[in-house]
């Protein structure tokens, strides 16, 4: 069983009994950022089940299908998906944006954000980008939850998507979707599921241990990266379904993102 595994805190606790319990023989962890993911479920045989970027797993929906109801989705912050700008965002119409190239969900997040509630019908998306070349950068995962703790000198406006989501819809937003390849057999799917929703369970008992030990790695406060991990809602609600709906329905009919004049969605 290849597993994907993002190299992010937020999805520790999918992993904990994975990573600090008993190993579970058979499977072996694939490290990869969300669109490497994307890309690797993409390719026969290189993954069979992981947390797929929603905007790749629309596009494998005749191979791969939904596992055990688990997401990773925030309840109205996200904490770690975060545009830094020079100016207010309204002001961003034919500016320069960079882009890490980590991403495949929230740069469309960020392009519908932008069309529909500030008014931004056009900007000039670069992939990774110097900082000193743009007005506005996008971060995602552990590098943006460094720089919400410590800021990003000359970036004053701090735009956080997930608040900007709920703010704007009054729904959590989902970034991802476990989901497993449809060919794995039904046996080794609930053996998954079983495995990962024991370790949903496992790892709040264990929070604070964790914590301090990413604190250590990331240099911020403990109660920081707990308070962090509690903006996530890891199993399915009904306000997620109706989420992904609108979501969904506004990435199929938003402009296609753009980044140094090739294509990226």
């Amino acid at each position: 069983m290849k597993l994907a595994r993002m190299p992010y805190i937020n999805v520790d606790p999918f992993y904990y009994t994975l990573e600090h319990g008993v190993n579970e023989s058979g499977i072996e962890l694939i490290t990869g950022y969300p669109r490497q993911i994307g890309r690797l479920a993409d390719s026969k045989g290189a993954l069979d089940a992981g947390p797929i970027s929603v905007m790749d797993f629309l596009g494998l929906e005749r191979s791969y299908e939904p596992l055990g109801g688990m997401y990773v989705a925030v309840k109205e912050k996200a904490g770690s998906v975060t545009l830094f700008s020079r100016v207010p965002a309204k002001d961003l119409d034919g500016r320069r944006i960079g882009i890490t190239s980590q991403t495949s969900t929230s740069m469309v997040l960020l392009r519908i954000i932008l069309e529909q509630r500030y008014g931004v019908g056009s900007a000039l998306y670069l992939d990774q980008p110097d900082e000193k070349e743009v007005d506005a950068y996008l971060f995602i995962g552990n590098s943006a939850l460094v720089n919400v703790y410590n800021g990003l000198k000359g970036f004053g406006y701090v735009y956080d998507l997930g608040e900007e989501w709920y703010d704007w819809t009054g729904l959590p937003f989902v970034f991802a979707v476990w989901a497993v390849r449809k060919a794995v057999p039904g046996s080794e799917k609930g053996r998954l599921r079983d495995i990962l929703g024991g370790s949903l369970d496992v790892f709040w008992r264990n929070e604070k241990e964790m914590a301090k030990e990413r604190s250590e790695e990331l240099l911020v406060p403990a109660p920081f990266i707990e308070n962090y991990w509690h903006l996530f809602i890891y199993r399915q609600t009904s306000a997620i379904d109706r989420s992904l709906a609108l979501f969904t329905g506004y990435a199929k009919n938003s402009k296609e993102v753009f980044i140094h004049g090739q294509k990226r969605v």
